[in-house]
């Protein structure tokens, strides 16, 4: 039976909270395949949130590991779309 690992994310992240998510993400790449990505809850996303998040999805990449997105939201959708960054976060609809 495969493992599957799964990250909440919550309402908001931002420059306020980047440095403690950043220390989420960076845990979370040692969980097995796939790394879900549950973007349900998240209002606000801002710039420095999205740098981070294509870090992880980058990285998590270069070790060979899978990542998917779970239900993200419309605040997520729209921040990617507008940075171009969908298919950077493996994000698809």
């Amino acid at each position: 039976m495969t493992s599957v690992s799964t990250l909440k994310f919550p309402e908001e992240i931002s420059i306020a909270n980047v440095i403690e998510w950043k220390h989420k993400l960076v845990d979370f790449l040692n969980a097995p395949s796939p790394l879900i990505l549950d973007g349900e809850n998240l209002l606000r996303v801002d710039t420095s949130a999205i740098q981070l998040m294509a870090a992880f999805v980058l990285k998590a990449v270069a070790q060979d590991k899978t990542v998917q997105w779970q239900n993200p939201s419309p605040a997520l959708l729209q921040t990617v779309q507008q940075l171009g960054l969908k298919e950077t976060l493996l994000i698809t609809d």
